[in-house]
């Protein structure tokens, strides 16, 4: 009991301050550019440059757990995000020195992810891993999604964003010191790997796919002429990566080989996928609908955010209690939140401009409770699949799935976004110039209805191209979000005849 107590008392010490860490360039990305003398445009780089770093991290991690062990990697880590904290809190004005710190602290936030993960495999078996699993997700996932937005955006009113690094950097050396308590009991062994060319091309597609992804919500990125060639240049790297990798396995199979030449493995990856794209896709569409359409602060809006978390923690605890029984197959919970974030974003397009909070509460619950039901249930599956000496490399590919799934329902809804934009325009302008009389008495009759009077020429002008803008965003958020549906219904039947063609696959064995 006790020893369980010190394994609670690391999670949460290690994982909020993982969690905030992840939290803080959506929520506090004005202070974070002010601080630093940015604009908002140059800050996204350093978050390109975070995100990009826990991915290589995840590529990494693998290889230097075999070698140093996973207490070992955990506690350097720990001191390293520590270290990292303090650079933020005693540094200001300092761009470069703050990008290369985030780059070492993406890494660090990956690799602390991971060894936490491995402990508690190591550590417990099944019904317990389902618990701490659950704890781990609320501190690194569900609370960054639910809980720090508006945290943070209410603490920024008080005090620098930079004071927050003093409370998360002695946590992790709390972290560090408690992690002296606890030593594997099943090391893993060192295996063979791919050439090291194969890592070095991986880790280069990787960064730039990124780069491309997240720089694709700025200035109709996809529409620059050279975006095509940066993407041909990702997929030849990553052919490249390939071409190294397949030498590497003349005098043997590698780990990563076999884990991924396994069809159900790559079902799990897949899932990891669906959940990242999922998740990260709707929750920017809601994000879009609460501060372009009904135009809250990210501190309102954030708290408008604060009853899905209580929904999130009561989808992970049927995600839990689900995975500890056996009267009904406990994967049956991921489709159910696949299926619940569909309809939150069904009846967020039919939301008009000017609902109120109550109105948005029962679709952001909705959302809430599918997040929590898909991101538990998918992990936990995954973590009590893997046979104990693919536990690095599986989780680490699992991961890097998810982040991608991610980034891409991200890049890929912007952009639609912007093309629903510019359609909804058209078409809006279309109406317009074909009744123009029309228009100007209905924009009339509600200025009068909303101001009581009808205000001066110039004022009732930018009124009226207030209004237009107003349309215009409600009818391309609500085709966007009709999007995300489209997208889902197409990817969510592959986890199915995954299924399927893995159940044939064990019965001709």
């Amino acid at each position: 009991m006790q020893r369980k107590g010190w394994l609670i008392a690391l999670i949460l010490l290690a994982m909020f301050p993982v969690g905030i860490s992840s939290a803080l360039f959506k929520a506090l990305a004005a202070e974070m550019a002010a601080s630093n003398g940015l604009s908002g445009d140059e800050l996204s780089y350093l978050n390109i440059a975070f995100s990009a770093a826990q991915l290589v991290a995840l590529l990494a991690a693998p290889f230097i757990v075999r070698h140093f062990t996973v207490t070992r990697t955990l506690r350097a880590s720990l001191l390293m995000a520590s270290l990292c904290q303090l650079v933020f809190a005693f540094t200001h004005q300092s761009p470069w020195l703050h990008g290369a710190t985030w780059v070492v602290l993406g890494f660090c936030v990956s690799i602390i992810t991971l060894t936490i993960n491995l402990l508690i495999l190591d550590q417990y078996g099944y019904r317990a891993m389902t618990l701490f699993t659950a704890l781990v997700l609320t501190c690194s996932t569900l609370l960054p999604l639910g809980g720090y937005p508006w945290f943070l955006t209410r603490l920024v009113t008080q005090v620098e964003w930079q004071w927050l690094a003093y409370p998360i950097a002695g946590s992790l050396l709390l972290a560090a010191a408690i992690s002296t308590k606890f030593s594997i009991r099943y090391p893993f062994a060192r295996t063979k790997k791919s050439h090291f060319l194969a890592y070095a091309c991986s880790a280069l597609a990787l960064t730039l796919l990124v780069y491309l992804l997240m720089r694709g919500s700025y200035y109709n990125w996809f529409d620059y002429p050279g975006f095509e060639y940066a993407m041909l240049g990702v997929i030849v790297i990553a052919l490249l990566a390939m071409l190294f990798m397949q030498a590497s396995q003349n005098s043997g199979h590698t780990s990563s080989r076999t884990l991924l030449t396994n069809l159900h493995n790559n079902v799990f990856m897949y899932n990891g996928f669906l959940a990242g794209f999922g998740v990260t896709a709707s929750g920017a569409l809601m994000m879009l609908f609460l501060t372009n359409v009904l135009h809250y602060s990210h501190e309102t809006a954030g708290q408008i955010q604060l009853p899905s978390l209580l929904a999130m923690i009561v989808g992970m605890m049927i995600s839990v209690a689900a995975s500890n029984q056996r009267r009904f197959p406990s994967d049956i919970i991921t489709p159910i939140g696949v299926v619940l974030l569909v309809i939150s974003v069904v009846m967020f397009s039919r939301l008009p401009a000017y609902v109120g909070p109550d109105q948005v509460l029962l679709p952001i619950c909705l959302r809430g409770l599918g997040v929590g039901l898909l991101n538990v249930s998918v992990t936990i599956a995954m973590l009590a699949h893997f046979r104990p000496e693919q536990r690095p490399e599986g989780i680490s590919v699992f991961y890097v799935c998810r982040t991608l799934g991610g980034l891409l329902g991200s890049a890929l809804f912007t952009r639609l976004l912007q093309i629903t934009r510019t359609e909804s325009m058209t078409d809006l302008t279309r109406d317009i110039g074909a009744e123009p009389a029309a228009f100007y008495a209905h924009s009339t009759q509600q200025l009068l209805l909303s101001q009581g009077h009808l205000p001066s020429v110039p004022i009732s002008a930018s009124l009226m191209q207030q209004t237009i803008s107003q349309q215009v965003i409600v009818s391309a958020l609500g085709n966007t979000f009709l999007w995300f549906v489209v997208a889902v219904a197409v990817m969510a039947p592959v986890i199915l005849i995954g299924k399927k063609m893995v159940k044939k696959q064990s019965k001709a064995a």
